[in-house]
């Protein structure tokens, strides 16, 4: 059994601030690294003490240049870099069963979630698939579920692992919460070697629920209808102009996807160019 891993670093155990989650401050964000390197190892040993054989683990944050790949097991492979095609979902489609979102923040406007954002905290307001509010666990889940990988754990703040089971609709998907929000940048953190262990059960338990039941997780239907609001009218002109994009009001344009695959190079695309256009 091939699983498939995307790990961010704001849903990592004992992280509550921006600075522990960007390059540009040292000390701060090895601390970051540090612990999404920890989030990470306690779910590849659960997993493979659940049952898998290889594992495919896919940086997905900020730069995606963060994890040591010499602190990784052997039938560990690692993605690292940017630039790809999908995104958090790169190498979701290289022969996997199955799908964990480890160390996942909650969607842009959650109230008590640690550093939430969707995508851009400069640049994205919201984003809506299907008419439905989602932050990047729903943007991946799409790709993911139009590969036929179901997404079988989701770890992360309590506010992602609600936001994950309400996606889902509770169906099989296990939730890891390793702390609990208080404001934005404010949470009750429990210390790593409790995270640790309940990180690697959580794998086990995802793993034995998958493995029992084929497990048939359908949030979205293609075609795909993309809407993304900026957080200011100078960003939704920018992405405006590209052909095929249809402006719904000031601030929100409207794209339509005929494959999962496009949603993520339509969201990079947009803010790429609303990036250029921030006043």
């Amino acid at each position: 059994m091939k699983v498939y891993i995307s790990v961010d670093m704001e849903g990592a155990t004992g992280v509550v601030n921006p600075l522990q989650v960007r390059a540009e401050s040292p000390s701060e964000y090895a601390f970051g690294c540090k612990m999404q390197l920890h989030d990470l190892k306690a779910v590849i040993d659960g997993a493979f003490e659940g049952g898998a054989t290889e594992i495919l683990v896919n940086d997905s944050h900020a730069r995606m240049i963060n994890i040591d790949v010499s602190q990784l097991p052997q039938n560990v492979r690692l993605i690292s870099g940017n630039l790809k095609p999908l995104a958090m979902t790169e190498g979701i489609k290289d022969g996997c069963d199955c799908a964990f979102f480890v160390a996942y923040h909650a969607m842009a406007g959650t109230v008590n979630a640690i550093l939430d954002h969707t995508v851009s905290s400069k640049t994205i307001f919201s984003v809506k698939l299907n008419g439905k509010l989602v932050g990047e666990t729903g943007l991946n889940a799409a790709v993911c579920m139009e590969s036929k990988v179901p997404v079988v754990l989701v770890t992360g703040d309590k506010a992602v692992c609600e936001e994950a089971k309400m996606l889902f609709d509770n169906k099989r998907i296990a939730t890891c919460a390793v702390k609990e929000g208080r404001s934005n940048s404010c949470a009750t953190l429990l210390p790593p070697e409790e995270t640790y262990q309940l990180l690697k059960d959580a794998a086990i338990r995802a793993l034995k629920t998958f493995n029992s039941t084929y497990i048939s997780q359908d949030p979205f239907e293609c075609p795909y209808n993309l809407e993304i609001t900026f957080r200011q009218t100078s960003q939704c002109d920018a992405v405006s102009y590209l052909p095929g994009i249809k402006r719904l009001d000031g601030r929100t344009i409207q794209v339509q996807c005929d494959s999962a695959d496009k949603i993520w190079r339509w969201v990079d695309a947009a803010v790429t160019l609303a990036s250029s256009a921030t006043i």
